[in-house]
């Protein structure tokens, strides 16, 4: 399943990649495309994945925050 999120706190190609890189050791996602304008993440997951658990992960990167968007993307 894919889900899109807002993701706050990045401000260059460098943060792209480290929140890209935390998000892929979350267990069960299987990617993640990270995005700087508009900030966000589509992020594709074995199941579903507390928003929490995301938050907890990218706060070992750096000072981002995650939010989950209101639409989710199914295939």
């Amino acid at each position: 399943m894919k889900k899109e999120y807002t993701i706050q706190g990045m401000s260059c190609g460098g943060c792209v990649s480290n929140v890209k890189k935390a998000l892929l050791q979350v267990p069960d996602v299987t990617e993640a495309e990270v995005h700087l304008n508009p900030q966000g993440a589509i992020i594709t997951m074995d199941k579903d994945i507390d928003v929490d658990e995301l938050q907890s992960q990218l706060k070992k990167a750096g000072h981002y925050t995650i939010k989950k968007n209101v639409s989710n993307i199914s295939i």
